[in-house]
């Protein structure tokens, strides 16, 4: 087998962990980096470094931190190609210039790396294809993620490797399902985040949710949806307008420049029209005048953070913790240590510096973006039996017990690799 048909991998982050997503490939000579993410929190995590000049191009993904935070350190002492959709560029940018307001520690990169990322960006529509040098061909295809989230497939001398990144397969309100035209893939990059568990029917939580709402609402109280800024608060608010719910809607935080962003992307949402009146029918917060009208009168509240972690949310919430006729809705899963998921767990929230007990009702209501369980193992029947896959962007248990199941049940190659690992000369 010739040499140019050697396929090198190694994975800076996102292996056995959710968070700093980076794969590393090394064939025909040049160097693609597969998303550079990372991990939020007191103190930001990154991947691996990687020497930018050596770097021929990177794809995005998606925007979401834990795939594009890294980024702007490849722009420190070089160029590189970043190749993307139009959205993710717009709301990539969004999120990283968030992320360096609320740091507490300085980063390694400031607004000119930003910026260079920006000017160094080759931008695709879905299923347009680009090609870096002669043999390799890079395809991105509709994710269902978020708006503008891609999956990427790269064909390498005849070989293809397919990079799910965050991927849903179902659709929502918001989004078409993921696009899954794909045939004879060697190499599968699969995401792992819920490959231990299915989620509940979409359309029964749903109901569920705007049930709890108009409860909410009928009782006299204020209903606080903390949401994602990109992807999930636009989506609440397009179920909100689906169901036609009557009352009061508010939108803050980012989520209102994310979905002025997304207004310019209209090929990027399943029901444009469902979108922009979703919008219109939300009265956006402006200043603290408009927030205390908004906790004064019944009504449901759509803001950042999700998991309660900084945002407008946590302003909101001293307002109606101790009322019993208010609700806090969570729309996405807590992670562990996060304010949100101690409200679940103790039943009690951090007001300033005491503990206060959680008096308003607390409801939970999966409107996932990944896929469940039983998606996933769809996926994997998709392809033949000497694809290699590797599980990636789960926690551990899920990423062995992934990739076990993988090989034992479909007697496919799998791996479940760690930070650091490197796979040498895959051939075809």
């Amino acid at each position: 087998m010739a040499e140019k048909n050697n396929v090198k991998v190694k994975f800076l982050g996102g292996a056995r962990r959710i968070g700093c997503s980076a794969i590393l490939l090394q064939a025909n000579g040049k160097n693609i980096l597969l998303d550079y993410g990372a991990t939020p929190g007191a103190h930001l995590d990154f991947p691996l470094p990687v020497p930018s000049k050596e770097i021929d191009a990177i794809i995005l993904t998606h925007a979401h931190i834990d795939h594009s935070g890294a980024i702007p350190l490849l722009y420190t002492v070089a160029n590189p190609p970043l190749i993307t959709t139009p959205a993710t560029l717009d709301l990539a940018e969004l999120l990283i210039y968030d992320m360096m307001n609320v740091a507490r520690d300085p980063l390694p990169f400031g607004r000119r790396e930003v910026k260079r990322m920006k000017k160094n960006s080759i931008l695709l529509n879905y299923k347009e294809e680009y090609k870096l040098g002669k043999n390799i061909k890079i395809t991105l295809f509709n994710a269902g993620h978020i708006p503008g989230s891609s999956s990427v497939l790269l064909e390498i001398n005849g070989v293809k490797i397919w990079y799910s990144g965050d991927i849903n397969t179902i659709s929502t309100r918001l989004l078409e399902p993921a696009n899954m035209d794909l045939e004879d893939v060697d190499i599968v990059f699969i995401e792992s985040t819920y490959a231990l568990k299915d989620h509940p029917p979409r359309e029964d939580q749903e109901k569920a949710f705007i049930k709890a709402l108009k409860e909410t609402i009928e009782d006299q109280g204020v209903a606080l949806v903390p949401a994602f800024s990109v992807g999930r608060s636009q989506e609440v608010l397009c179920i909100l307008e689906h169901y036609d719910f009557k009352g009061r809607i508010f939108l803050d935080g980012m989520a209102r420049r994310a979905s002025k962003i997304l207004l310019e992307y209209p090929t990027f949402i399943k029901d444009y029209d469902l979108f922009v009146r979703s919008l219109k029918r939300a009265r956006w917060i402006e200043d603290n005048h408009d927030r205390f009208k908004a906790v004064s009168e019944p009504g449901v509240i759509v803001t950042p953070a999700g998991m309660l972690v900084g945002g407008s949310a946590q302003w909101y919430l001293k307002y109606i913790y101790k009322d019993e006729n208010c609700g806090l809705f969570y729309v996405s899963y807590q992670v562990p240590g996060t304010p949100g998921r101690r409200i679940l767990e103790t039943g009690k929230v951090r007001i300033g510096r005491k503990e206060k007990k959680m008096r308003a009702r607390v409801g939970y209501f999966e409107l996932s973006s990944h896929s469940g369980r039983t998606q996933l193992l769809e996926l994997i029947k998709k392809f033949d039996s000497d694809t290699v896959f590797f599980t990636v962007h789960g926690e551990e248990e899920s990423t062995i017990k992934f990739a076990e199941e993988i090989r034992d049940r479909y007697g496919y190659t799998a791996f479940s690799p760690s930070v650091g690992e490197t796979f040498f000369q895959f051939s075809f």
